[in-house]
């Protein structure tokens, strides 16, 4: 009888202990923010990468502290902590793209301060608008128009194309595209990136560097008309030339 209380016993304390064997931490996956954790029962049968919240043999996995590697597991109230086991596998995954809002990318145009940059590309090209149609206009009034209709019709193009160049509007749409080109974690780079001491200097200097690309344009384009208005010229006069021709006038000019 002593000898069935003895191995009584034993059993029990066998059991006993099979049934608090902790599972081991074995691996642990980063994904961005997130952590997933592989664990291994007592059998040897390891679980797939779990979240905190889920449960494998019977333990529920309820907190990670990333700094110390420690896995908080809890069952029937208790709660464990799991260190990694020597040879535990670590590994870091690219965090999943995630997609940005408009509001993401409007915080990236404040900091590169696209209103301002735009308002002063904006006044360059509407400048450019009203110069041309001011030549536009006198061409009429030597053609015979009166100079007040000249001058009305003249405004009444140039408020229809000026009114599609509007700063307000214009931010909207790039705000639109960069939340459809960018991630948003990219976003949060380029606006981190902006708020940095150099990134201050970029988007205080662009100005700075758009006026002096807009002077360079400027003299190759006045560099560049003079030609064009020669070659059109030319181009005129051999097509006059030929029509002459061809009604039995003078002898078409040839091409120099």
């Amino acid at each position: 009888m002593k000898l069935r209380l003895t191995l009584l016993a034993i059993a029990c304390a066998v059991a006993l202990h099979a049934a608090e064997t902790l599972p081991l931490f074995n691996a642990t996956l980063s994904v961005g923010k997130e952590h997933r954790f592989v664990l291994v029962d007592a059998n040897g049968k390891a679980s797939s990468f779990l979240g905190l919240g889920e449960t494998f043999a019977g333990y529920t996995l309820k907190a990670y502290d990333a700094k110390t590697g420690a896995l908080d597991i809890e069952r029937d109230g208790k709660i464990s902590r799991l260190t990694l086991v020597a040879d535990a596998a670590v590994s870091s995954a690219p965090a999943a793209a995630l997609p940005a809002t408009v509001a993401d990318a409007e915080v990236v145009l404040n900091k590169m301060h696209f209103d301002e940059m735009m308002e002063r590309a904006l006044r360059q090209q509407k400048q450019a608008i009203v110069n041309q149609f001011q030549q536009a206009g006198s061409r009429m009034i030597q053609q015979g128009i009166d100079p007040k209709e000249a001058a009305a019709f003249q405004k009444k193009m140039a408020d229809e194309i000026l009114s599609v160049l509007d700063a307000t509007k214009l931010k909207s749409d790039v705000s639109k595209i960069y939340s459809e080109v960018f991630s948003k974690q990219e976003l949060d780079q380029i606006a981190a990136f902006y708020s940095t001491p150099l990134g201050e200097v970029l988007a205080a200097k662009q100005p700075a560097v758009q006026e002096k690309l807009g002077a360079i344009i400027q003299g190759r384009m006045a560099e560049v008309m003079p030609r064009v208005q020669k070659m059109g010229a030319e181009f005129s006069a051999e097509q006059k030339a030929k029509k002459a021709a061809a009604a039995g006038g003078a002898p078409a000019v040839p091409k120099q």
